[in-house]
C-alpha cells in the first residue's frame, strides 16, 4: 500500500450517534475509546447519558471498529501515528463544530469531550491545543506515557499483535475469558471489546502507539477548559507519583477523581461509582455555550 496522497482528503471517522438528537440545545458528548476498542464499547454509557439528555457522537478510532484503516505514511512510527490520533479527533469536532450532528448548521450547544486511555488522553491533547473547539474534557485514566514508557510499548507489541490474532481465531472462548475475569463490566460491553478487538488494523497496534506525541506536562500545563480526570488504583496508567505529578501542576481547570479498586477500565468494572463522579460533574457544566 503506498502512503497517503497529501492532495487527497483523508476519510473521516466513524461516527455513532444516539439520543435526542432533535434536540439543537442538548449538549453533545463525543466518545473516544482505547485500543482495540470501539464506539461500540460504549454502550452501557450511552444508554445512560442518552436517558440524561445529551446528545452523543461515538468514534471508532483509525483502524478500529468502521472508521478507515490507516495510511502507510502515518504509520512511519509512535510520533506519526499519534499525530494523526490527534488530527482525527479535531477534524471530527471542527466539523461538528461548523456543521452540527446532521449536516444543518452550525452547533450551538456545548461539546464536551470524553475520552478513555488512549481516547482519553487525546481528547486532552486536542483540548489543550483547541480549546475554542471544545467547552470541557473527561479523561478515564488517560494514557500519558513517558519516553520510556514508549519504548516499552514497542518492545511488547509484538505480543500485543500475537493476543489480537488469538482473539480473532477464537472470539467466543475470549468472551468466556473475559466474563469470568471481569463479571462487573456490562455483558454488551464485554462483547463488543471482543469484537472490537478481532478487525483492528495490526499495523497499528505494531508500533505500540497509545497517544499524541506531546509531553504530558505540556498537556496539563496548556489545558484551559474545565477537565475531570478519573483514575483508579489497581494497575492503573495514572497511579502514585504519575497522578501526584499532574496534581502538583495546580492547573486550576484540572479536577481529579481516584475510584479506589478501580482498574485501568474504571467505568466498566465499577459503572455506578464511575457515573457518580462524572454524570454530577456534567451536570454542573454551563447548558448553553458561552465561546
Amino acid at each position: 500500500m503506498s502512503s497517503h496522497d497529501p492532495e487527497t482528503p483523508r476519510q473521516p471517522l466513524a461516527r455513532h450517534l444516539a439520543g435526542p438528537l432533535t434536540d439543537e440545545d442538548a449538549p453533545v458528548l463525543v466518545l473516544s475509546h482505547g485500543i482495540t476498542d470501539s464506539a461500540a464499547c460504549w454502550a452501557d454509557a450511552v444508554g445512560r447519558w442518552s436517558a440524561s439528555g445529551y446528545r452523543i457522537v461515538a468514534l471508532d478510532a483509525r483502524g478500529h471498529g468502521d472508521s478507515p484503516r490507516w495510511d502507510e505514511g502515518d504509520l512511519a512510527d509512535q510520533d506519526t501515528a499519534g499525530a494523526r490520533l490527534a488530527a482525527d479527533l479535531t477534524d471530527a469536532l471542527e466539523d461538528l463544530r461548523a456543521h452540527g450532528l446532521d449536516g444543518s448548521g452550525p452547533l450551538r450547544a456545548p461539546l464536551i469531550a470524553v475520552g478513555h486511555s488512549m481516547g482519553g488522553v487525546t481528547s486532552l491533547d486536542v483540548a489543550a491545543r483547541c480549546p475554542d473547539l471544545l467547552d470541557a474534557v473527561v479523561a478515564e485514566d488517560p494514557a500519558f506515557v513517558t519516553p520510556a514508557w514508549r519504548r516499552l510499548l514497542a518492545l511488547d507489541a509484538v505480543r500485543r499483535v500475537r493476543d489480537m490474532r488469538q482473539v480473532a481465531a477464537d472470539p467466543e472462548a475470549r468472551v468466556r475469558l473475559e466474563q469470568a475475569a471481569h463479571p462487573t463490566w456490562p455483558p454488551v460491553e464485554v462483547r463488543a471489546s471482543v469484537e472490537a478487538s478481532c478487525g483492528v488494523d495490526l499495523r497499528f497496534i505494531a508500533l505500540g502507539c497509545v497517544s499524541p506525541p506531546t509531553p504530558w506536562q505540556e498537556v496539563i500545563d496548556s489545558l484551559a477548559v474545565p477537565t475531570l480526570i478519573v483514575t483508579g488504583t489497581d494497575r492503573v496508567v495514572l497511579r502514585g507519583d504519575n497522578l501526584t505529578n499532574i496534581t502538583v501542576r495546580a492547573n486550576p481547570w484540572i479536577s481529579t477523581a481516584v475510584v479506589l479498586g478501580a482498574p485501568h477500565c474504571v467505568r466498566r468494572t465499577f459503572p455506578e461509582r464511575f457515573h457518580a463522579v462524572t454524570d454530577p460533574w456534567l451536570a454542573h457544566l454551563p447548558r448553553v455555550r458561552d465561546k
